[in-house]
Order: structure tokens, then C-alpha cells, then sequence
């Protein structure tokens, strides 16, 4: 386990080290090549007009903890998905769309980009292959802090995202969403000087309206005095029937207990110096991030360390050290912990509106356990030597570890008598040797190499009920279970699972330069997977680019206006790197022998079993790689020394795609996994930007980055049309984000006016439709209301996404602006149909039953909804209906930066400060958008927005930004 004490402890030897190496005798007979900074370990050119580079220094001071919310709205092609803004829960960057439907949770492992720090691909810290043994996906097992998402503001030099088969190129099949690729500041040879960045600010708790147990009375009485019978009128709400009782008709005051004004910090310190033959860079720095409801946060601890040497003349060494730990206090949602306990409370009687009572029940909160960790650890070396000036040989080594825990204690005087401890530990490494040959001579470059990596993930889940006593919060299973000690080891689960796969890769680039003007660039490489099984191990990616320099042409070369124009277009065929590793080993078994609720238990009169995946499907023999054929154009112009665009139009078509097919019922399995999907993601990416002198003093830069994405499904296995895909539903030429919908007319007000068709009255799936039913549209016109009616239609993921950027420096002040904005996307409103389904869901067993404390706000707009008979058969308040459809456009002034120069005064100019700056910041400044419930960049991956999300602060902070 890491903790902050042990990264202050390696970083003070680390900068031990560092300099006695700086002071040792290299800092005679420096080289003249001083190109042993780690130019190709971190940046390699090949495809370098590929990337797109995030201009850093507009964003280095804001207080993100996250690489995703940088390239929000400033990067085209890239968009973020954000389910909380709880912190600790990361949002998740997507590029170019999505390329496997969302069907569940591990859907969205499969489309999230490969993080890259200096040249190596981080392992996974969250891989989906725990939920298997869970019934709810919806959040994940463990901490859920995906610590390569983290990212250490101060030590960041460039931002770049690679979005098509360049991506594969360089990084292999794990790329095949893109890659993020993050670069370091390199060691700087010289005079040791510090660099130190401190702001302090506060998250601003929201304003709303609360409600106390009247406001949810007068709001149900209307649909009993309409439709209630005597039988649903002896069910009314037993926590609404009596007035005068305070619990739920005092003061619906419970925002002052759960909402709070949250202070944010967080500081880093580096030092780097040394002389041309050993130089360093080092590092620590602390970030804390407090939520503004139910008392969350993540505090985040890191140390770097990062070293070069010239021990001889050609040889170059470099060293990379980073370390993370990470601390998250989650929500104490009563949907997340019931759902990890898979052990349903009675939900008669929601948490009370009113603080005081409320108390009581933070009270025995805290008489419980969560805690949370997330530890990373990176270790790379990095070697070069130059045989001759035109070749040179690469070593890199590098081992990436990291860690994810939770211990988790539910009191049983929270739990209705029924205590519970879980424990979970996920651990996850990855050793990966490169080895190539450079060869660079005026126009050629050739690289060839090897990559071998290794990657090993594990974890072990114990999970127990109906301890001996809260006193006892550790699970302790004794042979002799009378004592009172221990568990019952019949109400006590373990879990395990082990993943190892090795990929073998061999590839080889080549640019070459002709007369100036034209560079091809190809790239070939082949992988080889134990993921697959025998005969389909290997995968080939071929990769070509053909870049034009067209101001070089003799027609364009003496155009004043135009300063620079490339055309660039590019192609190839790249293997996909599938999630599970159930693939090469044939017929498996999973842990499936539990009962209604409470599927996925793995032991019986506490005997571990295994048993046939009949939930999950089988998997038969050759399953071989998927792969992505890629298609883009290119073109970016320079004009009047000011103005530049670029404009990128793309196809990437994913095919082969593996998903479960649906088999014959008779075999008892779900479906059977095989490939057969194909899906296209088509679009355009449009980046412009000016700069402006408006004055002697006053300049503007502004930039405007916008993309569109068309996806559409072309494929399915076994010659199917349609089929339902886990939360999808999937029509071949359609979207996969499509929302399957029965569409709203109304309501009957009598039964008259039910439809007659054929001479038999319209039914609902067979169910008799009455008055106060809704009126569905007979799409198919059979005078059936069923599934057949449904209609796809709107998208989850806005086909439009962008931003607009723009700063403003006025002598020594430079104020940023960035803003971003979604088109073309919708939301079902789950929160107003759960709130209207009460007569489903009032005391509901499971999930479906709880009222977290954010049910006592008042949601606007209750009147524009029809006043449907809540108890009729046909569920009449089901969310998939365009009833809860609304559109969710929006646009969002996320962030402003004003700073101020310090530096530039004569007064400090002879201190030897290089730079000094204060600064302050706005995050989430406000949004616009039509939507009714809420912010709608905020909802669960499929659509849905429920309520139960943390809001997205309004942040203020300031800080000094120093280095000397």
C-alpha cells in the first residue's frame, strides 16, 4: 500500500540522488549533441502531423484533476461523458465516437482511449471483469478511482490526442480508440531553480428548493381521489399519512446537512537542474478536491522523478520515476450500497426532509467504513546509443503497477439488523520492453523494433453478512462458529480472478521526404495476442500517410496570403484489442449458481463452485481479431501570418466486432459470442483560430474547434436485422445510441375513445386498455401496443461538439475564456418518471424502491405531464416513452483564467525570478441548455437522467505560480 508518507520519503531520496549525480564529475567535456532529451521516448516524429496538441498554457492553472476535462471544448474530435460531479469519479474521454455500442459498463471500457505517459501505455486501473460478479454495473467494484485518469498539472509539458490508425501505429491494437499522449518537462541542464504552483479556492454549493412530506402529499392526491380503489387507498404511504408528525412534514431543511460550500487546494513543488552530462527534475505535489454534497472529496498525493545522464560520448540514459496515491470519501448513496451489498433494506421509510432527524441517521453513518484508494506507481528507462551519426539503437524498459481497495463496513442498525463487510483489492501491472533500430539520413527515416508486454490483473473480493457485533468490523471466519467472533462462514463470499496476457509485436516505420514538398510515411506491424486462440494470434496493421506541402508548389509559392498549406491524407487497416481473455481457452465457468437478486455467488453451504455461464453466454472456437479500416483527409492553412484552420474529414469502420448472438432457448444460454458486427463512425473536425493585434498593448487570440460525428450500425451477426444489446436496442443502418421509444399521443379520457381495429378494441401487449391509459401510436397499425411500435430516434451522443476559446492580454494581464457547447443529443428524463411511477415504486423491493434525500427537492414542470391512471398493467409512466423525451443541447462557459505577470516589473526583474504570476480562476461559470432536469451534461451512460448525480460545482479559485 502506498501512502503520502512513503512518496515524501522516495522523492527525498530520489532528490538525494539526483544531485550527488549532478555534482559528480560530468559536468566536464559536456557533448555538443545535447538531443538526449527524450525526443523519441516521448514524442516520436513519425506522424507527428497527425497529432493534435492541446495549447497548455491556456489551462495549466486551472484545478482539473482530470486529463479529460482539459481537452473539453478544446480539442477537436475528442467529447467526455461525465456521469457525477461527485469527486473521485472520473469522467470518460471519448474519440471519434463510439466504435462497440453501449450495451452495459464494459462497453465503455472497449471504447475508451489508451493513456500514453512518455511513451508508455498505461495498464488498466478499472477494468470491467469484477462486474461479472455483480448484478448492478452501474458502478464499479472497488475505489472507482481510475488513477490514469489523474494527472499532475505541474508537470506537464504538452497534451496531444491521436485519433486515427496512427494511433495503432505507434501504441498497437490497445490504441484503437486513440491515444492520449501526456509529456512530461524534461530535466533542464543548468543552475538548480524551483518551480512552485499554490492556489486555495471554494466549490459553491447549489441553490434549490427543498420540499418536506405536503409537497409529495398534494402531489399524489390528485391520483387517488381520480383512480385509486379501496385496495390501493389501504397502500397509501405510510411515512405521508399522518400530518401532524414532524419526520416528514417539519422543515425540509436537509440541504444545510448535505450541501456545503467546499474549500479546494493544492500545491506542487519541483526542483531541476544539474549540468549537460547529468541533470534532473524532481517533483511533489498534493491536490484536493472537496465536493460540494454528502461530504465526498478525493485528495491526491504524487512524487516524479526524472534524470539523464551521458556517462560516455553517444550514450544517453534516461530515468522516469512517478508515484501516485490517491484517497477518495464517497457518497452515501443508498442506491450504491445497496446495490454492492445485493442485500435489499426495507424502503417503506424514505430518510426524513428535516435535519435533525437526518442526524440520526449521519450518525450511524459514521459508525461504518468506506474507505477508498487508488496507488500507481511508473518506472521507465529509457537508452540510446549511437553507433554512427545516421544510426542509432533504443532500449526502453518500463514497469507500470497500480492498485485500486475498498474496505467497506455497513452497521446493522443501518442495515435492518443485517451488518455487512466487503473487502476488495485489484492489482494490475504491466512490464513492457521496446527495443528498435533508428536510421536517419537528410529525407529517410527508418525505425524497426520489438515491444514484448506482459500484463497481469488480479483481484480478490470477500464479502460477508450478519457479523457478531458492529464492535467487530473485520470478517473473521473461524472453524468454530460458536464463537462469537465470528461469521457464519455460510453468509460469507469470496471472489477471485486472474487475467494474464502477453502481446508480442514486431513493426517497422519508414518517412521519406521528397524534393521538400511530399513526406510518405508507412508503417507496418504485426501483434500477437494469447488473448486468441490457436491460429489467430496474429494480427497485421498496415499504415500509410501521404502529407503535401503545397506552399512549396511554384504556383502557390509566391502567394503573400497563404504563409503555409498541407494536405494530408491517410489509410490503413488496424487490429482492435477485445476486453476479455475468455477467448483462446474454449468451454468456461463462472460464478452463476445464486438465486433471484442475489445471482453471482460463488460458494454453496460454503464449498466454492463454479458453474456453466448460462447468463453470460459461451464462446466457442475461432474468434479472431476485430479490426478498424480507417479512411481521412486532411487540409491546414496558414494565411496572413495570423489566421490558421485545419479541417480533418474521416471514416473509421470498425468490423468484426465481437457481441453475444442470440441462440435457441433450448441450450439455456443467453447467446453465444461470436464476431460479426460492423460499425462506421463518420464525420468531420473543424479547428479555427486568429490571432489579433488590436492595440500597441492589447492582443486577442481566439479559437473555434467543432466536429460532427454520423455512427451507424452496418452489421450483425448471422444475417440478423435487430436485436436488443444488453441497454441498446440495435437496427442494422441506424445508430447504436438510439433511444427506442414508444411514442406519446395523449391520454384517454374515456373508453370510448379507444381505437378499434379489425373490429377488436386496441390492447396494450394483450392487457385491455381503459380510460386514463396513455395513447401510444399504433406505429405498425395491427391494434397491438407492443414493442413492434417502438420507434429509434434522437442520440444519446451529440452528433455536434465543440468549443470556443479565446484570450485576451493586456500588458502585464491575460484573461482566458473557454467555453463548450453539445448539439443534436436528447435525455429521457428518469427522474420525473420515477417520481410519477410512485405506484411501482413506493416500497418497491430492490433498486427500484429508494428515495435517496435529493427526492425532497422540487423538480419544476410537474404540470405539463398528463395526469395517467398510475396503477393500470400497461405501466403508463414507463421512462421509455417520448413523454420523458426532451431535448439536451447546451452550452457552457466552463472555465475563466485571469493572471497577472509579475515577473515583468523592473523591481523583480533583479531578483533572478523567472517567473512569478498570480492568478484566478472560475470553473462551470453556468450552462444553457432546453433540458428540464437539470444540468444535461450529467447522465448515466445509456441516457438516463435519474437525480441521483452530484452536481458540477461552480469553483473559484486563486493562486501564485512561481519559478526561481
Amino acid at each position: 500500500m502506498i501512502s503520502p508518507l512513503l512518496i515524501t520519503r522516495l522523492g527525498t531520496l530520489s532528490l538525494l540522488a539526483g544531485i550527488f549525480w549532478a555534482q559528480q564529475g560530468f559536468c566536464q567535456d559536456a557533448p555538443k549533441d545535447t538531443s538526449y532529451r527524450r525526443t523519441i521516448w516521448k514524442n516520436s516524429t513519425f506522424f507527428s502531423d497527425r497529432k493534435d496538441s492541446l495549447s497548455y498554457n491556456t489551462v495549466k492553472e486551472l484545478p482539473y484533476l482530470y486529463t479529460g476535462e482539459l481537452l473539453e471544448g478544446r480539442m477537436a474530435g475528442v467529447s467526455l461523458l461525465r456521469t457525477s460531479g461527485e469527486p473521485g469519479v472520473a469522467p470518460v474521454p471519448v474519440i471519434r465516437g463510439f466504435s462497440v455500442p453501449l450495451g452495459g459498463y464494459k462497453d465503455l471500457y472497449s471504447n475508451q482511449p489508451l493513456y500514453v505517459v512518455n511513451g508508455m501505455p498505461l495498464v488498466s486501473n478499472n477494468h470491467p471483469y469484477a462486474l461479472a460478479i455483480k448484478d448492478a454495473d452501474f458502478t464499479t467494484i472497488g475505489s472507482g478511482i481510475d488513477v490514469n485518469a489523474l494527472l499532475d498539472m505541474d508537470n506537464v509539458q504538452n497534451v496531444s490526442v491521436l485519433k486515427g490508425a496512427e494511433a495503432v501505429a505507434l501504441y498497437g491494437p490497445r490504441a484503437a480508440s486513440g491515444a492520449i499522449v501526456i509529456t512530461t518537462k524534461d530535466p533542464e541542464p543548468g543552475a538548480y531553480h524551483i518551480g512552485f504552483n499554490m492556489y486555495g479556492g471554494v466549490a459553491v454549493k447549489p441553490a434549490i428548493k427543498t420540499m418536506n412530506g405536503s409537497f409529495q402529499r398534494d402531489f399524489l392526491m390528485p391520483f387517488y381521489q381520480q383512480y385509486a380503489k379501496p385496495a390501493q387507498w389501504m397502500n397509501f404511504p405510510a411515512y405521508l399519512a399522518d400530518s401532524t408528525q414532524p419526520v416528514y412534514f417539519g422543515a425540509a431543511n436537509w440541504d444545510d446537512a448535505y450541501y456545503r460550500n467546499a474549500f479546494q487546494h493544492g500545491m506542487g513543488l519541483s526542483i531541476a537542474g544539474g549540468s549537460n552530462r547529468a541533470n534532473f527534475r524532481f517533483g511533489v505535489g498534493e491536490r484536493t478536491e472537496n465536493g460540494v454534497a454528502d461530504n465526498t472529496n478525493l485528495k491526491k498525493y504524487n512524487v516524479f522523478y526524472d534524470m539523464t545522464i551521458i556517462p560516455i560520448e553517444k550514450l544517453f540514459i534516461n530515468t522516469y520515476v512517478q508515484a501516485l496515491t490517491a484517497r477518495r470519501s464517497r457518497n452515501h448513496s443508498i442506491r450504491e450500497r445497496l446495490a454492492e451489498e445485493e442485500y435489499y433494506t426495507n424502503q417503506q421509510y424514505p430518510l426524513s426532509p428535516n435535519k435533525n432527524y437526518l442526524a440520526k441517521y449521519n450518525e450511524l453513518l459514521e459508525t461504518g467504513i468506506d474507505r477508498n484508494m487508488g496507488n500507481s506507481i511508473q518506472a521507465a528507462i529509457d537508452v540510446r546509443y549511437d553507433l554512427l551519426k545516421t544510426l542509432s539503437l533504443h532500449t526502453q524498459f518500463s514497469i507500470d503497477y497500480n492498485d485500486n481497495n475498498r474496505d467497506l463496513f455497513v452497521p446493522a442498525s443501518l442495515n435492518d439488523g443485517n451488518s455487512y463487510n466487503s473487502y476488495f483489492t485489484g492489482v494490475n501491472r504491466r512490464i513492457r520492453w521496446n527495443n528498435y533500430v533508428e536510421y536517419s539520413k537528410r529525407a529517410l527515416r527508418i525505425q524497426v523494433g520489438q515491444t514484448l508486454e506482459d500484463d497481469q490483473l488480479k483481484y480478490d473480493y470477500i464479502r460477508a453478512f450478519r457479523g457478531p457485533s458492529d464492535f467487530i468490523k473485520v470478517i473473521q471466519v473461524d472453524t468454530d462458529s460458536s464463537l462469537w467472533i465470528s461469521h457464519d462462514k455460510t453468509l460469507v463470499y469470496t471472489y477471485k480472478d486472474y487475467m494474464r496476457q502477453r502481446t508480442l509485436s514486431f513493426y517497422g516505420n519508414l518517412s521519406y521526404a521528397m524534393k521538400d514538398k511530399y513526406t510518405a510515411t508507412l508503417s507496418l506491424r504485426s501483434d500477437g495476442s494469447s488473448l486468441f486462440g490457436n491460429g489467430y494470434w496474429w494480427a497485421v496493421s498496415p499504415v500509410a500517410s501521404l502529407n503535401w506541402d503545397l506552399k512549396k508548389e511554384a504556383w502557390l509559392k509566391d502567394a503573400a496570403a497563404i504563409n503555409a498549406l498541407h494536405l494530408n491524407i491517410s489509410g490503413g487497416r488496424t487490429a482492435r484489442m477485445p476486453v476479455d481473455d475468455y477467448y483462446s481457452y474454449g468451454p468456461y465457468y463462472t460464478v452463476d449458481i445464486g438465486w433471484s437478486g442475489s445471482s453471482k455467488v460463488a460458494t454453496y453451504a460454503s464449498m466454492p463452485t463454479l458453474g456453466m455461464p448460462y447468463s453470460r453466454g459461451y464462446t466457442g472456437g475461432g474468434i479472431k481479431w476485430p479490426y478498424d479500416e480507417h479512411l481521412e483527409l486532411g487540409i491546414s492553412l496558414q494565411a496572413f501570418h495570423h489566421f490558421t484552420a485545419a479541417l480533418n474529414i474521416y471514416s473509421r469502420t470498425s468490423k468484426d466486432i465481437l457481441l453475444q448472438s442470440p441462440v435457441d432457448a433450448a441450450y439455456g444460454f443467453s447467446g453465444k459470442t461470436v464476431n460479426g458486427m460492423d460499425v462506421s463512425n463518420r464525420g468531420v473536425e473543424l479547428s479555427l483560430q486568429g490571432n489579433f493585434h488590436l492595440s500597441s498593448q492589447l492582443n486577442w487570440s481566439s479559437s473555434i474547434v467543432m466536429q460532427y460525428n454520423q455512427q451507424k450500425l452496418l452489421r450483425l451477426p448471422d444475417g440478423l436485422q435487430s436485436m436488443t444489446y444488453g441497454q441498446r436496442r440495435l437496427e442494422v443502418g441506424k445508430a447504436t445510441d438510439q433511444f427506442w421509444l414508444l411514442q406519446n399521443e395523449g391520454i384517454y379520457n374515456s373508453d370510448n375513445e379507444i381505437p378499434v381495429t379489425n373490429g377488436k378494441q386496441l390492447t396494450n401487449d394483450g392487457i385491455a386498455l381503459h380510460a386514463g391509459d396513455p395513447r401510444w401510436k399504433d406505429v405498425n397499425g395491427d391494434g397491438v401496443i407492443n414493442d413492434k411500435d417502438r420507434v429509434l430516434q434522437g442520440h444519446i451522443n451529440p452528433p455536434f461538439r465543440g468549443g470556443w476559446n479565446n484570450t485576451l492580454q493586456y500588458k502585464k494581464w491575460t484573461l482566458d475564456l473557454s467555453f463548450s457547447y453539445a448539439l443534436g443529443n436528447s435525455l429521457l428524463n428518469g427522474e420525473m418518471a420515477n417520481r410519477f411511477d410512485f405506484a411501482n415504486r413506493e416500497g418497491a423491493a430492490g433498486l427500484d424502491g429508494i428515495k435517496e434525500i435529493t427526492f425532497w427537492q422540487v423538480q419544476s414542470g410537474l404540470d405539463k405531464y398528463p395526469r395517467y391512471n398510475p396503477w393500470s398493467l400497461v405501466k403508463p409512466y414507463q421512462a421509455e416513452q417520448t413523454l420523458f423525451y426532451e431535448k439536451a443541447s447546451w452550452l457552457k462557459l466552463q472555465a475563466i483564467t485571469l493572471r497577472h505577470d509579475l515577473a515583468a516589473y523592473a523591481f523583480l526583474k533583479q531578483t533572478g525570478i523567472r517567473k512569478l504570476q498570480v492568478y484566478m480562476s472560475a470553473l462551470n461559470v453556468f450552462t444553457l441548455s432546453p433540458y428540464s432536469g437539470g444540468d444535461p451534461s450529467l447522465s448515466d451512460y445509456f441516457g438516463y437522467s435519474n437525480g441521483y448525480a452530484q452536481p458540477l460545482p461552480r469553483t473559484f479559485t486563486i493562486g501564485i505560480n512561481a519559478d526561481f
